[in-house]
């Protein structure tokens, strides 16, 4: 019985060590995602795929319904919703820079990018005849893998219906680019969802690692303050040093660990 009881209290201990475990995890995301606008402005907005002359053929949008609530590509390009945007003159202005390249010395032009900062957009030229233009959110850092997924996967459908998106204003065209533009939602919230989930680990890892070599530069810092300020007031020498520790912990968050590419 004795023995029964003291199981029961362990397994209460651990339940409620985890439930604390989990609380700050979750609270942690949190911060890591309203430091980074991911709370507002999902890692890849949409994709619009059109023709080199700028007429947009596929519009694909992370058009969320859950909780996030992250609106489609027209929402984050402007303030007022009462203001008419077309997604045409998006394409179209884009098109521009590469008639510019053409006409310019600006030799094998593969891509461009323009950043902003709440978002960024990225723009590949595909077989001389097309355009991917991705809008992400400011903070997003593709990786090269992660890069050349977006790529393949928007090459892949060029070739395979290479016919429908030459003769994309046939009815059957139509009809089969509205099935490819469904299918493409349901490809980038996955991709959104494994960027977000990446992003959560690296961003709870580093935290752990700054954690852990804050633990033995603290005392370190502390130490040499009172040492080399000894008539300093105790309660000064105190904010100073929580202040230097804050400075550097921000620091050493600003360093880039990428798991991203494993």
């Amino acid at each position: 019985m004795k023995n029964a009881i003291q199981n029961n209290s362990y397994l209460t201990s651990k339940s409620e060590y985890q439930k604390y475990n989990n609380l700050i995890e979750n609270r942690l995301t949190e911060i890591a995602y309203r430091t980074y606008n991911f709370n507002n402005i999902p890692p890849v907005i949409g994709i619009i795929v059109s023709d080199q002359y700028g007429n947009t053929i596929m519009v694909i949008d992370y058009d969320s319904k859950d909780r996030t609530n992250y609106g489609p590509i027209k929402s984050y390009l402007i303030e007022d919703d009462k203001k008419l945007l077309e997604i045409d003159l998006i394409s179209m202005y884009f098109s521009s820079f590469r008639t510019f390249a053409e006409q310019t010395n600006i030799k094998n032009l593969s891509h461009l990018e323009i950043h902003g900062s709440n978002i960024k957009g990225q723009i590949y030229f595909a077989y001389e005849k097309y355009m991917i233009i991705v809008f992400l959110n400011s903070n997003t850092d593709l990786n090269s893998k992660e890069k050349t997924q977006i790529i393949n996967y928007f090459e892949g459908i060029l070739i395979k219906y290479e016919y429908e998106f030459s003769n994309f204003n046939t009815t059957n065209s139509k009809r089969t680019i509205t099935l490819l533009k469904n299918k493409g939602k349901n490809w980038l919230k996955i991709f959104n969802t494994t960027h977000l989930k990446k992003y959560k680990e690296i961003y709870l890892k580093k935290q752990e690692i700054v954690e852990e070599f804050m633990k033995n530069v603290g005392p370190i810092i502390q130490n040499e303050l009172y040492e080399y300020l000894e008539y300093v007031p105790e309660d000064i020498l105190n904010n100073i040093s929580k202040e230097i520790k804050n400075k550097i912990q921000d620091k050493l968050f600003e360093f880039n660990i990428n798991l991203f590419e494993e």
